[in-house]
Order: structure tokens, then sequence, then C-alpha cells
């Protein structure tokens, strides 16, 4: 129940402004749960009963329908209208309970238990008789009782509980419960999962989480930016990972992400889109052919008779697609190319150490760090990155970011009837996409491990018309070459070449 809090003073005016107030009801999907809920509505009280039927079918069902439960039922308006004699005396003057069961029913018995003396204590127990009605469907039992002597200012001090006895000699209770005669509703203790779906203000909440996400990836693109324009300085992979400097690791871990231009630039088109154009075009409703798009703020509609557009309803009931799409896909990938493109790095550096030449021609500093390098060990760096184990460990992560994908664009496919390629083709496309183009950018090393393999042989030779295919450089002893290198001069002079390509003309 979403109500606002009840006024200690009370106003029986007729001028009074009504209660706001709703109740929201969950329940999971029957394919998966297995649940019934039966609602009745008993001289405007309004009760349910759930019933799960994975524990087995139950041979009698009893539905309590007054007095009401005061944890779920009972509303700000039914206080109001018992302090103010608005309410029908009537209604309060029995306890009543709807039946079903598959056997004739033998006895009724209701018990009201008082918790005061701090435990159930039986004060009340009176037997239930049938109303005698042509229905079909459920039997109606009701008992008198003396409602006023049951006022109190606890909404849980008095319990009642409902026995049913069959013709089988089966004996059938209901939940025990409390209620509160004049409409005082009890606070109940949320668990965090119940919390999280119930009790968050997710109306509230949704515009602020949303605009968080996009200020948190846009910082991921456009920090490391800034910093390769204003800072000369780089962050190599041995300043970061044996040096342990926490800053230095997370600034070279960035700015490696923006040395994939395909990718920065793809992920940040990708964020625009998603800011101001359509994700989705689905059919909302199941009446009628007419489809609609979806925003980050909600469906845009219009009438069955096509005379008026809806703005933005069902909002914040979109957060389930937006939020999980930028939590579970987007922010994942843009990490995931950031290490991609970091692992890159890091195998870079390591060929170039052993190649004995640093990027920055300074031998004396490329002694010291090697011979420190050496002498740590950095060992858990070394299994990880050279050998590639942690690209390994990333491919994976990819494909579970790419299964998460698909099955939200699965269930989308199911809900609103649309095509992938038709109806949402950039929502669907863009971030495999993406990742594929960071796996394929990030395998260009594939070049030093054939050249690591003509270091062994003692022969090394290039051929500048045929760079683009690894297998070139590698040629037999016998075989002549152009001319011979060795291979720190090879190194240098791929490094030369890449760069010089990497410049804008």
């Amino acid at each position: 129940m979403h109500q606002k809090p009840s006024e200690s003073a009370k106003n029986c005016s007729s001028q009074a402004p009504p209660l706001k107030e709703f109740w929201e009801w969950e329940m999971g999907d029957w394919r998966k749960i297995r649940a019934m809920r039966i609602m009745a509505v008993d001289r405007g009280h309004v009760s349910y009963l759930d019933i799960d039927f994975k524990s087995g079918t139950k041979k009698t069902i009893v539905l309590p329908t007054f007095p009401l439960d005061s944890r779920f039922m009972l509303t700000s308006s039914f206080h109001q209208m018992y302090e103010c004699q608005h309410m029908v005396p009537f209604s309060f003057e029995t306890i009543r309970c709807i039946l079903f069961s598959i056997s004739p029913i033998m006895s009724v018995v209701a018990r009201i238990y008082d918790t005061r003396p701090g435990s159930p204590h039986l004060i009340m127990e009176t037997t239930m008789t049938k109303f005698v009605r042509d229905v079909s469907r459920g039997d109606i039992y009701a008992a008198a009782w003396n409602y006023k002597a049951f006022e109190d200012p606890s909404p849980d001090r008095f319990w009642l509980q409902i026995e049913v006895t069959d013709a089988m000699g089966r004996s059938t209770l209901s939940e025990l419960r409390p209620f509160s005669v004049n409409g005082l509703s009890t606070k109940i203790s949320w668990t965090w999962k119940e919390f999280f779906v119930m009790g968050c203000q997710w109306a509230a909440l949704y515009y602020p989480i949303f605009w968080s996400g996009i200020y948190l990836m846009l910082s991921i693109l456009l920090i490391p930016k800034i910093c390769l324009i204003f800072s000369k300085e780089q962050y190599p992979y041995k300043t970061s990972i044996c040096e342990k400097g926490l800053i230095n690791c997370i600034a070279w871990v960035l700015q490696d992400l923006y040395r994939i231009p395909v990718v920065w630039f793809g992920i940040l088109g990708y964020l625009i889109y998603l800011i101001s154009c359509p994700w989705l075009i689905g059919q909302v409703f199941t009446d009628g052919e007419n489809r609609g798009y979806m925003t980050y703020m909600g469906w845009v509609v219009k009438n069955f008779n096509n005379s008026e557009k809806h703005q933005y309803i069902g909002s914040p009931d979109i957060m389930v697609v937006v939020l999980s799409h930028f939590f579970f896909v987007v922010i994942p990938s843009i990490l995931v190319a950031g290490a991609l493109a970091a692992e890159r790095g890091i195998y870079k550096e390591h060929f170039l150490s052993l190649s004995g030449k640093k990027e920055d021609d300074d031998s004396s500093q490329k002694n010291k760090r090697s011979v420190k390098y050496d002498n740590q060990g950095c060992r858990i760096a070394k299994f990880l990155f050279v050998e590639r184990l942690f690209r390994k460990i990333l491919l994976v992560v990819c494909l579970a970011i790419c299964w998460k994908h698909f099955m939200n664009c699965r269930v989308l496919i199911k809900a609103y009837e649309m095509n992938p390629l038709l109806h949402f083709p950039v929502y669907s496309l863009a971030i495999p996409l993406l990742l594929a183009s960071a796996i394929d950018t990030t395998l260009d090393f594939k070049l030093f491990e054939d050249a690591n393999c003509c270091a062994k042989t003692g022969v090394w030779s290039t051929d500048m018309f045929s760079v683009a295919d690894p297998g070139w450089f590698c040629r037999p002893r016998d075989q002549k070459s152009p001319f011979a290198l060795s291979p720190a001069m090879f190194l240098r002079v791929f490094l030369a070449t890449t760069e010089q390509a990497k410049r804008p003309s």
C-alpha cells in the first residue's frame, strides 16, 4: 500500500481533500511461479489470498474477508471513515470468510487471539454459519461478534484464525493474521528483496540513476582524452604494475581505450544515440496493429483511432529495460574494451623489453628498469599478461556480456513483437559489433609472435610490401631477402612504420 502519512487530527468535513493512495500488488509469471491469487470484495472491503501450487493442490481454501489484514489491506480512508462514523455499521457486525472445498464442510470455527501478554492467548472462539444463497462458486460463512470490544490503538494486538473441517475429517487452518477494527495499519519489516522491489520509490529514483550512469560512462570516455591532450606523461606497464602505483595504473588503463579510435568514437556515438533517439519500435498494446517507439523517457503511442499521441507512458516501468542495459551491458562493455586495449599495451612493452630497445631510446633507464623487473619478478603479471591469459579471461567476459544482451533482446522480441533488424537494429547490434571491433583491433601483436619465432632461427628479414601478412617476415635461412635486420632493428623499423601510419596526413 502506497499512501501519504495520515494526519493526527481527524477531518470529518465533507470538503476534506481525498486521500491519495493505491495498492501495488506483484505476482510472478504463472509458468515459473505456479501461483494463483483469489481476490474478494465484501461490502467494499478488499482481501486476497495467494495459492502456491508447487506445494500441491489444496483440498480446501479459506479466505477471510472481514476483519481485514492490518498488514496489507487497510487504507487511510478506512481509518478516517471509522473515526467519522461514515462506515456501514452492519458490515462490521460479523466475521466473514469465503470457502472453496471439494468435500462438504462440516464445521467452521473462528478464533481470536490477544498478544498483549506476550504470547497469543485465545480470548474468543465462535462457530460460523453458512449464508444460504444461490451462488455457484464458494460458500460464505459468518459469525456475529461485538466489534467495539476489539478497538485498540495497537494495530497488531488481536489476531484472527479460521479452522475448517470437511466431511473427510481434514482440518484446514487459515493464516494467523492481525486485524484492526478501527483501521490502523501495522508497520511490517521488509526483506532486502521486498524492499528493493516494493519499498523503493523508483519513480523518484529512476532519472537520478539514469543520468548518473550517463555521466559515469562519459567520464570514462572523456577523462582519458583530456589527460592525453593536456599531459605529455605516459604511463608504461612496468611503472604501473611492478611499482604498484594505483594512480598510474588507473591512468594507464584509461588512456589506452582512447588509442582504439573506432571503439572510442563508436561508444561515444552510441551513448548520444541512446539519449536522443528511439531505442525500440514495438507493439505496446495487444489489440490493434499500431506501433509505438520507446525512449529513455517512456513509450510514445497513438490511440486506436490515430487521433492523439500519448507522450511517454510506461515510466518508470521502462527502467527495467533501460537500467539493466546500462549497468549490465554498456558499462561492462566499456570497461572490457579498455582492458583489452591495456592488455595489448602490456604485451607490446613485453616484446619491446625483449628487443633490448625502449620507445624513448633511454637505454640507461631501460637497463635499470629491466634489472628491477627481473629481480622483483612481477611473476603474477608475467603469468597473466605475457602468456596472454588475461586476454582469454576478457574474451570469456565478452561472451557473457553478449549472452546477457541477446537474452534481453529475446525478451523484448517476444514482448513487443519486433524484428531486431527492422525495429531496433542499433540497440541490438551496436554492443556486439563494438566488442568484436575491440577484440579484432587488439590482435595486431600476432606479428611480434612471428618475429619472436624468427629470432630463434637467427635470420630476420623484411619486405615493406607484405607488411599486412606476418608470415612473410619469417623466411628460411637459404632464401635470399632484400636486406637483413637484427631483432632490435626490425622492431624499431616496424614501430616507426606503424606510428607513421597512425599520424594524420
